[in-house]
């Protein structure tokens, strides 16, 4: 069984991926047009001349005649494989019914997958263009692309489903990638530094995962403080009022944390980043700072000197120096002195 899997892997095409068995569901992220091409073209090639029935379904940015076109110039010999490629529109396979409907499309591939084993192919490949999904499909097609991706093993058939990126927002890569075995990214990058480029846009979805989870976990938040002040009012005794308030200070602290880590995970601009003077700013915030230490009996000590403006973004650099000095009056005991100089 072992020796009969390794002879029935398929080439891919797809200079990141390995040979493959029947079965196999990859989705591809692209750019543009020619990045499109550039994965497709390959892929069908090497199923073409692997003795299987290619279909490939195009939608915007790619027409058909576009698709074909493309096929002859970089395909030698393309119209010898004539008769073993479908080049059609989207609408005519995906909505054929003016209607996105996941059961009829999943009896279509089986059907073509029949199709083709009957005329002596090995089994079918497929590129399924998406260009044309909206708001209005992407529950149901994600289920279909779910039950596609138990089911696909059972069929001699491997499909590559393509992705724009301007078009996917961080939910929906999260369930594109769900939902296939590979996937992978061809845009303008250089392929050279594929390990750093995946390691930055790692870093940036982590951080609009982490901006999205905070927003999801402070309506409750605010939903659960809502109620205790309401509670508070209706029931004032003195106990209960000791609970409320504790509630409400533990409900503000998380609001607090989740403030700073998401001041972390947002995008940033230039916008704010203004050319300031570092001895005004602390001297703006010294009287804080320094009333705050007085409550716990320390001191603090500000020494400026003679220094040049500097590009910084007010409100951050602000919230760095309370940081700092809070830490540092926090890690001393009672009497210390806190030094601040530039």
């Amino acid at each position: 069984m072992l020796i009969k899997a390794v002879n029935s892997l398929r080439k891919t095409g797809i200079r990141f991926i390995d040979d493959v068995p029947w079965g196999t569901h990859i989705c591809g992220f692209y750019e543009t047009k020619n990045d499109l091409i550039d994965i497709s073209i390959p892929f069908f090639q090497a199923g073409l001349e692997n003795k299987e029935f290619c279909l490939w379904i195009v939608s915007e940015p790619l027409t058909p005649l576009e698709a074909t076109r493309s096929l002859e110039k970089n395909i030698p010999a393309f119209r010898t494989y004539a008769s073993q490629m479908e080049v059609i529109a989207s609408s005519d396979w995906y909505l054929a019914d003016n209607c996105f409907q996941g059961d009829k499309v999943r009896q279509k591939w089986v059907d073509k997958v029949k199709f083709a084993l009957s005329k002596g192919y090995e089994g079918i490949r497929v590129c399924g263009a998406t260009s044309w999904l909206n708001r209005r499909y992407w529950k149901t097609f994600m289920e279909y692309e779910s039950v596609i991706e138990k089911e696909i093993g059972a069929l001699k058939m491997i499909t590559l489903c393509p992705y724009q990126l301007s078009k996917c927002g961080i939910h929906n890569l999260l369930d594109i990638v769900s939902n296939h075995q590979f996937a992978f990214v061809n845009c303008k990058y250089d392929w050279g530094n594929k390990n750093e480029i995946a390691r930055l846009n790692c870093i940036d979805l982590i951080g609009k995962m982490a901006a999205t989870v905070v927003h999801e976990i402070r309506n409750p938040i605010t939903s659960v403080k809502g109620f205790v002040q309401f509670m508070q009012h209706k029931n004032s005794s003195a106990i209960n009022n000791q609970y409320f308030n504790l509630i409400i200070e533990e409900l503000d602290s998380a609001n607090r944390i989740l403030t700073e880590f998401l001041s972390l995970a947002r995008n940033r601009d230039n916008d704010n980043v203004q050319k300031n003077n570092l001895n005004a700013i602390l001297s703006t915030l010294f009287p804080l700072i320094q009333a705050s230490a007085k409550k716990e009996g320390k001191d603090i000590v500000l020494k400026t000197g003679d220094i040049e403006d500097i590009l910084v973004d007010l409100q951050d650099i602000r919230q760095v120096v309370l940081n700092l000095s809070r830490n540092g009056l926090e890690s001393m005991a009672e009497g210390g002195v806190l030094e601040i100089r530039t």
